[in-house]
């Protein structure tokens, strides 16, 4: 594996500010691959407010 990517609160203090002390990267909207866009609109399909959710992505060495 090259790199881990997840989507999470990103105003949770448990959730996006704990993976970016992890060395998780918030991902850009227009940056977002597919996978990600899918998992989001997903999410927001089954009630989650958008402006809450964030894709983030952490490099492995």
């Amino acid at each position: 594996m090259r790199a881990v990517t997840l989507t999470t609160f990103r105003d949770v203090p448990w959730n996006a500010p704990f993976y970016q002390r992890m060395g998780f990267v918030e991902v850009a909207p227009g940056e977002q691959e597919a996978h990600l866009l899918d998992a989001l609109q997903k999410e927001v399909e089954h009630g989650f407010a958008a402006e809450r959710r964030c894709a983030m992505h952490l490099r492995l060495s």
